[in-house]
């Protein structure tokens, strides 16, 4: 019924768009909370930055499953390493921004939401630079790719 997915090597993929799309929808719509003074606004990106920290987990967990069908060469690990520890320092980031905003939930000033979107512009810098490595892998290195065989 999905032959896409039934040919995966691995389910990675189906998870890391999410933490992606979250955050910078976070970022988004923090700052138009702040451009406009909208406490609504702010709530959205709020629970958007909840909802990515959590599917990032699912991705960090899925990426940690997918780590086997890596290649091994020296060139590859490298990025490799560098994808991993970048996604990981985001996940943990997006945690911290997480809790913060939940211990702020009651009084978030506006000194707070300039905190936070300073916070959203980082951890925004890091998916950027940590999906980049990530993307590296399958497109330049095709790494967890299933590749046909053109010899048949």
């Amino acid at each position: 019924m999905l032959p896409g997915l039934k040919s995966m090597l691995n389910i990675h993929p189906l998870f890391v768009h999410f933490p992606i799309a979250f955050w910078f929808a976070a970022l988004l719509f923090e700052a138009l909370a702040i451009w406009r003074s909208n406490d609504e606004w702010h709530r959205t990106a709020v629970r958007l930055l909840y909802l990515g920290t959590l599917a990032a987990f699912a991705a960090a967990f899925t990426g940690w499953l997918a780590q086997s069908s890596v290649e091994p060469s020296i060139e590859i690990q490298r990025i490799f390493d560098i994808h991993e520890t970048l996604m990981l320092i985001a996940t943990s980031f997006a945690t911290a921004l997480s809790i913060y905003c939940f211990a702020k939930r009651a009084a978030f000033a506006a000194n707070s939401r300039r905190v936070l979107l300073v916070g959203l512009i980082a951890l925004s810098i890091l998916t950027i630079v940590g999906t980049d490595r990530g993307a590296q892998l399958v497109y330049q290195f095709a790494q967890s790719v299933n590749l046909p065989d053109i010899t048949k």
